[in-house]
């Protein structure tokens, strides 16, 4: 018989010391990466050491256990092992080996290759517990490399107009990301301070990112400037001359297309699996039950009708309970309070949109 799952704060297996990827306050929990919907101040953590260096630029005093990626390591009766999500640097999906069950949580994920961390990789397991931030049809990336080419290519637009290009991306995973694509192309990038801070974190664990400038501090003349969210709203960004903003994300396409957080223009450079990559990813799988979280609700609906056994989570869950019939997505918010799904014309400027 496989063990008990539970979801309250976070994920609770059976047999398991720790929680994954608990929302509050826990003992003990396996963070899957460090941004912040997923990193919480807990009693200690296990964690890859990647995602233990940045987590600790927030909670220094935090005990932490470093396991190396695939590396199975016993915890009671239970066998786990770390494998990765491409998601950004230091994220890991978990294998969790109990009761003769096959578990995989796998936090936030990528298909594409990411270019600050090693590429996604596949389990075989009984149940899959996944997210489905993208788990609507609608949303459907093109090729990254298509979306490479596309950002290149506004920034070459905006430099030719003599105008100062500006990439809008999430601090911590996107930025970086960015920023190594634009320094491959031979750009000079200058950053905002949240980004610079991660970007000598990303150094101290070895990726390859070359220095960067802040963009107050310096001439932006043939330059390319790299910013978060939070910074649209600061008065010395909002009063530079001749700017062009192209944000990236995945809500720049599907149903929320046209989600830009008031920059100039969208191309979906996106950290996640849009819905296709999503199906793909379970059959690579092939569980025999799946759990979903972090997104749409819709989407267990939807694997049911694939002749899929789905269910979506939600606060208060027992794997040991009659399965409820699913919620839709309009009238289950697909996160929670602050990370929710944004709205095409709300302004998200300070806030935590960590699914950048």
């Amino acid at each position: 018989m496989p063990p008990l799952i539970t979801y309250d704060n976070g994920i609770a297996i059976e047999g398991l010391e720790f929680l994954l990827d608990a929302s509050r306050t826990a003992d003990y929990a396996y963070v899957s990466h460090a941004h912040f919907d997923h990193a919480r101040k807990h009693g200690r953590i296990l964690a890859t050491a990647e995602t233990a260096l940045l987590y600790r630029q927030r909670f220094p005093n935090v005990p932490t256990r470093v396991l190396p990626i695939g590396r199975p390591v016993k915890f009671g009766d239970a066998t786990v092992e770390l494998f990765s999500s491409g998601h950004m640097l230091g994220a890991a999906q978990i294998l969790v080996e109990i009761k003769k069950t096959r578990i995989v949580y796998t936090g936030d994920f990528k298909v594409y290759s990411n270019l600050t961390c090693p590429p996604l990789e596949t389990r075989r397991c009984d149940i899959l517990i996944m997210e489905s931030t993208y788990g609507d049809p609608s949303y459907s990336f093109p090729p990254q490399n298509e979306v490479y080419t596309r950002i290149i290519g506004f920034v070459k637009r905006v430099l030719a107009d003599r105008n100062i290009p500006v990439l809008i991306g999430y601090a911590m995973g996107k930025s970086q990301e960015a920023v190594m694509l634009l320094q491959q192309h031979g750009f000079a990038v200058c950053v905002d301070t949240p980004i610079s801070k991660i970007n000598q974190l990303y150094r101290a664990a070895g990726v390859k990112l070359q220095s960067t400038s802040h963009y107050l501090h310096t001439s932006l003349e043939n330059k390319v400037v790299v910013v978060s969210p939070q910074t649209l709203r600061h008065d010395e960004y909002r009063q530079l001359k001749r700017k062009k903003s192209l944000f990236l994300s995945g809500w720049s396409v599907g149903v929320k297309k046209g989600f830009t957080v008031g920059a100039d223009a969208g191309l979906p450079l996106s950290d996640h699996a849009d819905y296709t990559q999503l199906l793909a990813y379970i059959q690579e799988c092939n569980p025999r039950k799946i759990y979903t979280l972090h997104g749409e609700a819709r989407f267990a609906e939807l694997l049911c009708d694939l002749g899929y056994d789905a269910e979506y989570l939600t606060r208060g869950f027992r794997s040991d309970q009659v399965k409820a019939p699913v919620t839709t997505s309009r009238e289950q918010p697909s996160r929670e309070s602050s990370e929710s799904l944004p709205a095409a014309n709300d302004s998200v400027i300070g806030q935590n949109y960590e699914l950048f």
